[in-house]
């Protein structure tokens, strides 16, 4: 018997790795076939508005399957099928008869409500209400957004890579995205796309996608589980490497998907879809963040050295970042951030209060000894809400002292263009991850800071992660009735829980 050396060994590790590596990327997860294709969209009464679609369920080309809108409220509401024998589906319309129903629960990541509300008034989605606006958690990335969502334990970090204060070093990175150690939301999903794919998404971005929606359709078809919940990750990722309409081309990809399901439940189904935050789909460059606090003496390093050392873990391509320093240093370097190109504002934490820096002033938000909440401005305005509390004294929804609860911010802001930045600074600040950042920095859109390797290898064409609108904004849409008003992440699936009580 052949004898295996060192040499040989190492030899044929590399081998192997790559043998492994071209086949996932010919063969993991090929898309399942769809069933059901969509052949017309119908205006029948002619009043300018969809309400009949037409469908192949058995792939000769003819209409076997359509849905009606009967009431023109622009959801689906009857089901009408003549293969195997003809029948007709009515929907159920009052929430209450949801809650005997099984519950698919499906994360769309990153898509932008914008895009799913163009979607939906072309014709399609249309097993659903209207979207509605969802109001991400601040930063608007993923893991703070999910946390909130699901009400999950804490992260590490704000990314995947993150600053351990306790070791003083930068831990996670790639081998946390890949092996989902340490990420508690993702527990709470039936479904989420297999780690390594997640780095693949920006290298091979089509492929991936359709392999995470093929995946997902198998896993759920064999789930016996009556209430399921699915993160689809890699609507992110074509989202931050294509242009908008190319975007929307593969998203109504994700519109067959979600129909075949509903139809193989012949409409039978407590349907929940929705997005964690937007992303903001205009160009964007990367801002060097190194040489400006060198201008400053400071030295952005991967561990807190001396006086001078700052830690700003550089992971995705993101419009927000979190700063570590000494803690005498966090008042000084908001302010040197103040003067840096493509940066909004920054804020920190002194004791309960939350302090807001920019070019366009300065200002604090006051938290008092029952959790009500004040906006006050120090020198300008710098998240423009001073007219905001001025109105809601006005109205009488403050107390005296001018605090307001957590709801009537969040009314009154939500589609500010910081939406809910008095409670979502706040909460980044004080909750979601272990290794709270000493500031955080949130970019204008157009900008953002991360990896000089990821921005070198990939172009990215969009990105979220700052208060603004566009990235702070999701959607969700139910398969029954919904208010038009925007929602609260934090508030999101136990509104729908609430609606089928």
């Amino acid at each position: 018997m052949k004898n295996w050396t060192l040499s040989s060994v190492l030899l044929v590790i590399p081998v192997l790795l790559m043998g492994y590596m071209v086949y996932i990327v010919g063969f993991w997860g090929l898309p399942l076939p769809i069933q059901i294709h969509l052949l017309e969209k119908a205006d029948t009464n002619q009043d300018g508005y969809l309400d009949t679609w037409r469908f192949d369920s058995n792939g000769d080309g003819q209409v076997d399957l359509v849905e009606q809108d009967s009431n023109h409220d622009g959801r689906v509401d009857q089901i009408q099928r003549s293969t195997p024998k003809a029948y007709v589906i009515r929907l159920k319309n009052d929430p209450r008869e949801f809650s005997d129903l099984p519950k698919l629960a499906v994360c769309l990541d990153g898509v932008p409500y914008s895009t799913m509300a163009k979607l939906w008034d072309q014709g399609y989605f249309r097993e659903f209400s209207r979207p509605i606006k969802v109001i991400s958690a601040f930063p608007s990335v993923s893991d703070v957004a999910l946390t909130e969502v699901l009400h999950t334990g804490e992260l590490p970090g704000y990314e995947n890579l993150y600053y351990d204060r306790k070791t003083n070093k930068i831990g996670g990175g790639v081998i946390s995205t890949v092996s989902k150690v340490g990420i508690p939301y993702l527990e709470a999903f039936d479904y989420d796309e297999l780690g390594i794919f997640k780095g693949l998404a920006y290298f091979i971005p089509i492929k991936t996608f359709r392999a995470d929606l093929g995946r997902f359709l198998k896993h759920y078809g064999e789930s016996n589980a009556t209430s399921y919940k699915a993160h689809i990750c890699s609507t992110d990722s074509i989202c931050h490497l294509l242009a908008p309409l190319e975007f929307e081309k593969y998203l109504l990809e994700v519109d067959t998907l979600l129909r075949e399901i509903y139809l193989q439940h012949n409409g039978k189904l407590n349907f929940i879809v929705f997005s964690d935050h937007g992303n903001a789909q205009v160009p964007h460059h990367r801002v060097d963040i190194d040489r400006f606090l060198e201008e400053y003496n400071f030295k952005v390093e991967s561990s807190l050295r001396n006086s001078s050392s700052v830690v700003i873990p550089a992971f995705g391509l993101l419009g927000a970042m979190p700063v570590y320093s000494q803690p005498e240093n966090t008042v000084q370097l908001a302010e040197v951030f103040s003067h840096c190109e493509g940066v909004d504002f920054s804020a920190y934490l002194d004791g309960e209060d939350v302090y807001i820096t920019s070019s366009q002033g300065s200002a604090c938000i006051l938290t008092n000894e029952t959790g009500l909440l004040k906006y006050q401005p120090q020198s300008g305005d710098p998240l423009n809400l001073n007219e905001i509390q001025r109105q809601l004294v006005l109205e009488g929804q403050v107390d005296v002292q001018g605090f307001a609860t957590q709801t009537t911010w969040f009314q009154a802001t939500a589609e500010h263009e910081y939406p809910d930045a008095v409670n979502a600074l706040v909460t980044a600040l004080k909750n979601h991850v272990t290794n709270r950042a000493d500031l955080l920095v949130s970019f204008k859109d157009g900008y953002y800071y991360g990896s000089q390797l990821f921005e070198w290898l990939v172009t990215m064409k969009a990105t979220h992660g700052n208060l603004r609108q566009a990235s702070m904004t999701g959607f969700a849409m139910w398969n029954g009735p919904l208010p038009s008003t925007p929602m609260a992440a934090r508030n999101l699936l136990k509104t729908f829980d609430h609606l089928v009580d």
